[in-house]
C-alpha cells in the first residue's frame, strides 16, 4: 500500500498540470491581439493619438492668446511657450511619446499660468492691442469647424461619441475666449420613427451637446438649443443607412449681436432673426 501511494504521488507530480504551458501553446498569448499587435505597440499608438489631440488642443489655446495680444504684453513668456511647443512637436515627429507626454504636462501648467498672468496684466495696464476683425473671424471659423465635425450620433441614441467629445472640449476652450459669442445648437434625427419621437430625440441630442460644452466651462447664457426632428436631412437623396447616419447630427450656428456668422466670411448676415423664427430661417441653410 505504501508503495502504491508513493507511485501515485510520483505520477501525479510528473503528469499533473504545470504552472506554465508548452512553448507556443499559450502563456504570453494574451499579450497579442488577433491582429498581431503587441500590448506595448497598442499602448504606443493609443497614447500617441491622445498626446497629439492634447497638443493640438493646447496649441489652439496658445494661438488664441496670441490673437488677444499676448505678444504685446508678455513677449518673453510667449517666446518660452513657443520653445516648448516646438520641442513637443519635434518629439511627436520622432515618435518620442513618453518624452512628449512629460513635456506636455509641463506645457499645460505653463499655459494655464500664462493665461492667468496675461488676464491680470491686461486688466491693470490695457497693454493688449485691439483684436482685429480677421483674427475674430479666424477664431469663429475654428469654433464652427470643431462644433460641426464628427457630430453624428448612433441610431436612437443621444449620447455624444468620444471623437465628438474631443472636438467639444477644444471648442469650449475657444468659446471661453469670445464671451460675446452666442451659439445655436440645432438637433436633427433621421426619417425612421414617429414624428414626435424624432423631435424629442433631436432635442435631446442638442441638449447633450449643450451639457458637455457647459461641463467644459462655457456659460449657459451663450447656448440655445432647438430641434428640427427629421425635417432637415443632411442631403435630399435616397434614404440609406449611410445617409441616415449623416442625418443624425447636431448643427452649430454662431451668432453675435443677433447676427449669423457665415462660412469664414465674417458676420455677413446683417438681418437679425429672433430665435422663435430660426426653424423657418434654417430651411435656407440646408447643407
Amino acid at each position: 500500500m505504501k508503495h502504491f501511494i508513493a507511485v501515485s504521488l510520483i505520477s501525479l507530480v510528473a503528469a499533473g498540470c504545470t504552472s506554465w504551458p508548452d512553448e507556443g501553446q499559450g502563456g504570453w498569448a494574451e499579450h497579442y491581439t488577433p491582429q498581431g499587435v503587441t500590448v506595448d505597440e497598442a499602448w504606443h499608438y493609443q497614447t500617441l493619438h491622445q498626446v497629439e489631440n492634447e497638443f493640438e488642443h493646447l496649441s489652439l489655446k496658445l494661438e488664441m492668446l496670441i490673437t488677444q495680444g499676448l505678444g504685446d504684453c508678455m513677449p518673453a513668456q510667449l517666446y518660452q511657450a513657443n520653445l516648448m511647443r516646438n520641442r513637443i512637436k519635434r518629439e511627436l515627429t520622432a515618435n518620442m511619446v513618453i518624452d512628449a507626454q512629460a513635456d506636455l504636462s509641463v506645457w499645460y501648467h505653463q499655459l494655464n499660468q500664462l493665461d492667468r498672468h496675461f488676464k491680470y496684466i491686461v486688466a491693470q495696464t490695457q497693454c493688449a492691442s485691439t483684436k482685429q476683425a480677421s483674427e475674430q473671424s479666424s477664431l469663429f471659423t475654428r469654433i464652427e469647424q470643431l462644433l460641426n465635425s464628427d457630430n453624428q450620433f448612433a441610431f436612437n441614441n443621444f449620447q455624444v461619441t468620444p471623437k465628438y467629445m474631443t472636438g467639444l472640449a477644444q471648442a469650449a476652450e475657444l468659446i471661453k475666449m469670445a464671451p460675446e459669442l452666442n451659439i445655436l445648437l440645432v438637433g436633427h434625427a433621421d426619417a425612421r420613427g414617429q414624428l414626435v419621437v424624432n423631435y424629442e430625440l433631436a432635442f435631446k441630442r442638442a441638449e447633450q451637446v449643450k451639457y458637455w460644452l457647459m461641463m467644459y466651462g462655457v456659460q449657459e447664457a451663450q447656448l440655445t438649443t432647438l430641434t428640427q426632428g427629421a425635417l432637415s436631412p443632411y442631403q435630399q437623396i435616397e434614404q440609406t443607412a449611410a445617409s441616415q447616419h449623416s442625418d443624425r447630427r447636431v448643427n452649430a450656428y454662431l451668432l453675435t449681436d443677433g447676427k449669423k456668422f457665415v462660412n469664414q466670411q465674417g458676420l455677413t448676415d446683417e438681418k437679425k432673426v429672433s430665435l422663435s423664427q430660426w426653424t423657418d430661417h434654417l430651411q435656407l441653410d440646408k447643407e
